[in-house]
């Protein structure tokens, strides 16, 4: 099985040493954005804070990423654009790679 990495500069989106075009994610032509893991607790923390009391179950789901994500050890993961899903290479190596060549696939149709 091939290893990928993920890793954002910057100049963008690599995979490998491969710089991934910006509109696959802008034109959301993949269902995942690249997020740093840092950041996206930050958010979760905030996100959280801000929820009233007829938001019972998003806090929850939110506190449930939460802790996913500070399990985990990754610098950069895929965060799905239509649910709460991500994809972590420490977590679950198959799908993380499987969303990689997707990306790269798609990278090369657009000729990067």
């Amino acid at each position: 099985m091939k290893n990928y990495n993920l890793d954002i500069t910057e100049k963008g989106v690599f995979i490998n040493d491969t710089l991934i075009n910006e509109d696959i994610f802008q034109e959301e032509k993949v269902n995942f954005s690249v997020v740093e893991r840092d950041d996206q607790i930050d958010h979760l923390i905030d996100w959280i804070g801000e929820c009233g009391r007829d938001r019972k179950n998003d806090k929850f789901l939110m506190k449930e990423d939460l802790k996913y994500l500070i399990n985990q050890k990754d610098d950069y993961l895929f965060s799905s654009i239509l649910t709460n899903e991500y994809v972590c290479k420490s977590d679950n190596l198959e799908d993380f790679n499987d969303v990689c060549k997707e990306i790269l696939k798609l990278n090369k149709e657009l000729g990067k």
